[in-house]
């Protein structure tokens, strides 16, 4: 961990001796939430199966397809596919099959409030596999979303949390045009400057370290059985992603301070959010990965009775899953990845930092920003590391 540490600041150094100048340049593209026929279409099947298995079948987490459409296609596997295609998930987006707003976007605070309300759902919540809790979900967030669109004259992207959550991840697409690595930090430079956009990035990571942590011996060890209620657990995850925010805005604040610039601490909060976006996805992949790679291994399985009503579609009466991957490797990769993230981080924070601040007090206001970087990358790979 202290090896991952250091290869941090390094590139922090090295950055501050070779990056003299900003290379990229802020283009803001306006989000389009187009859909096809065929993909309304798709995205009625999604939200059907998401829905009707618990309301009608009453099936079991461990058969339906209710949990593995939710917690592994959309909450990883269309993220990681967006590596190579970019945001597949606005194609068929089950939430917005039947109104649309195409007005100009001004902040996503009820998608950032959604966000943590889904995220509680799935770390906090007794039983987040179960259908019928999923169904109820998935209702109510359908429910909120179209009456944000059809009272409120909101715009898809700034209400609902999963098709922000995918935009995102899209930005960090590695199959671009060359040079490929300019070409992926100038996509995620290019990050819509929404109001509370910084904040939504920030839940995705802190949500993320909160799910790692409870997991370990340590937490445990900490909090002994308290860990197992609610009120405690609801009140750790809000604490988390509280202090990440807090720690945050401390350094926005610090880097005006000692820079003497006349920026708002809240346009430098805004302008760095996209900064953060790696390690967002990073966390994201390494924590699910293994979900994604076994857990999907059932789709055949679980889809050979879609909605619980004695089905057979396929015959497939079980599933074997195969691991495929060792420890070790598997392991390998999670560490190389939480890295890549961080560094790239590194990269986007110093850039922008030059562009605002100046070389010569670029390294000055980033060494806040540089601590929580470092800190979140011990973090996440203690959490690899301990039981």
């Amino acid at each position: 961990m202290n090896v991952s540490a250091w290869v941090i600041i390094l590139t922090f150094v090295f950055l501050k001796i070779s990056w003299k100048e900003s290379i990229l340049t802020a283009e803001e593209k306006l989000f389009s939430n187009e859909q096809t026929f065929v993909g309304k279409f798709f995205g009625f099947i999604i939200l059907f199966l998401l829905i009707a298995p618990g309301l009608i079948g009453g099936e079991e987490a461990k058969t339906s397809i209710a949990p593995l459409i939710l917690w592994v296609f959309l909450w990883i596997g269309i993220p990681i596919l967006g590596l190579l295609f970019g945001d597949l998930y606005a194609k068929f987006n089950p939430l917005n099959i039947f109104l649309t707003n195409d007005n100009k976007p001004k902040s996503v605070y009820v998608a950032c409030v959604l966000f943590l309300g889904l995220t509680w759902f799935e770390l906090v919540w007794t039983k987040p596999g179960n259908p019928l809790h999923i169904g109820i979900v998935f209702i109510m967030l359908f429910v909120v979303v179209n009456i944000f669109k059809l009272f409120f004259n909101k715009t898809s992207i700034e209400i609902d949390p999963l098709l922000l959550l995918h935009h995102l991840y899209s930005k960090l697409r590695i199959v671009n045009s060359k040079p490929i690595f300019k070409t992926l930090l100038q996509n995620i430079s290019n990050l819509s400057r929404i109001k509370g956009m910084e904040y939504f990035i920030l839940l995705m990571i802190g949500t993320v370290t909160y799910d790692g942590l409870r997991e370990t011996v340590f937490w445990y060890n900490q909090f002994g059985t308290r860990v197992y209620d609610m009120a405690f657990s609801t009140l750790a995850f809000l604490s988390i992603n509280l202090l990440l925010i807090l720690f945050y805005r401390f350094a926005c604040y610090f880097s005006i301070k000692v820079s003497d610039s006349d920026y708002s601490i809240d346009e430098v909060s805004l302008a760095f959010g996209h900064s953060m976006l790696p390690i967002a996805f990073a966390y994201h992949v390494t924590h699910y990965l293994s979900l994604f790679l076994f857990e999907s291994q059932t789709f055949l399985y679980r889809l050979n009775d879609p909605i619980g009503t004695g089905l057979n579609l396929f015959g497939v009466n079980q599933v074997n899953v195969e691991y495929f991957l060792d420890p070790l490797p598997y392991w390998t990769i999670q560490v190389v990845v939480t890295l890549l993230g961080h560094m790239l981080s590194v990269f986007l924070a110093h850039d922008l930092a030059v562009k605002l601040f100046g070389h010569e007090q670029s390294d000055k206001t980033q060494y806040i920003f540089l601590l929580i970087t470092v800190v979140l990358t011990l973090q996440a790979l203690f959490v690899l590391s301990v039981p």
